[in-house]
């Protein structure tokens, strides 16, 4: 892709339905054919892989099919098409982020099931210890070029919202469904929306609009509004085992989208440990936004319990 060609994620370009074979991926050139593993295949392979309590999990955690090169992520609640969407896209737009290649999703009852590449690699989070000075340094360069490169995309014509590429709603009854919202304003206010109606749990009889929201101004309403990964953890990045540096690929895309600027460096703090050595590379390495919006952020999610 030329450098200067548009990188358009448009909801109506991405694949939609139920049930997605891509027919042109590796998997199948690869295992000449054969068929997805069924969801009794995953569930019996996952029951080798995992605990006693595998099959009890409404969202299980992914199962290996190293012979066919294969992970699926499957569930009721969490995993989404929306994932695989995502993936489709920044392979197809994005190119230079290294990410697992989807090769297909589908329903079986209630669970939504995603196919995609088993990554050759390890976590930084396994590698991070024994990494050299040189290597972190590299490997961070390589975490801010993956958030650069995301920043390249823009949404489809009058597709300006915020939120995931394909609208679905959190899974929390106490606070008012989440988006899409149409600008940043909108987000904001649902931010303070949400900890007011929270506020009846503590104090009995409030009305949520007699609460006083002391966090609203302090957040701003211009942010611009760019792709974001949202989780990038040190057990959501895959790297080289010999040659750590080298990014193999960024996974766990669930809770990307369309956010502010803030939110990438905002949740990637909020799970990192604080004055660790991680820590202090995420602070050098990724645009930290204004302190005082940080604080903020910060004090919204503890009042949401998030």
């Amino acid at each position: 892709m030329s450098a200067n060609s548009k990188r358009v994620i448009s909801l109506s370009s991405l694949p939609s339905g139920p049930s997605v074979v891509f027919h042109e991926s590796s998997y199948f050139s690869r295992n000449r054919g054969q068929p997805f593993p069924t969801l009794s295949e995953i569930r019996t392979e996952g029951a080798h892989q995992h605990s006693a309590s595998y099959h009890d999990k409404t969202d299980p955690p992914p199962v290996l099919f190293e012979s066919l090169g294969l992970l699926v992520k499957y569930g009721k609640g969490r995993v989404q098409f929306a994932e695989g969407q995502c993936l489709w896209a920044l392979k197809h737009l994005v190119p230079e982020v290294p990410v697992p290649e989807i090769y297909g999703w589908t329903t079986e009852g209630d669970f939504v099931i995603l196919y995609m590449e088993l990554v050759k690699g390890v976590t930084v989070e396994k590698r991070w210890p024994s990494m050299t000075d040189e290597e972190r340094a590299g490997f961070w360069k390589g975490v801010r070029d993956v958030v650069d490169n995301l920043r390249k995309l823009s949404q489809g014509p009058n597709e300006h919202f915020i939120g995931p590429i394909y609208d679905h709603a959190l899974d929390n009854s106490h606070t008012p469904r989440l988006g899409p919202f149409a600008n940043v304003k909108e987000f904001h206010d649902w931010l303070s929306r949400s900890i007011r109606m929270g506020a009846e749990v503590h104090w009995p009889g409030l009305k949520p609009e007699e609460h006083r929201d002391g966090y609203r101004h302090l957040v701003p309403d211009n942010a611009a509004i760019v792709f974001t990964h949202a989780d990038l953890h040190p057990t959501n990045i895959m790297v080289d085992a010999e040659n750590p540096s080298k990014i193999a690929a960024v996974i766990d895309w669930g809770q990307s989208g369309w956010w502010p600027d803030y939110w990438e460096f905002y949740k990637a703090e909020w799970t990192s440990e604080t004055r660790s050595d991680w820590h202090q590379h995420l602070l050098k390495y990724l645009e930290e936004p204004d302190e005082v919006t940080l604080d903020a952020i910060n004090d919204y999610v503890r009042a949401l319990g998030n």
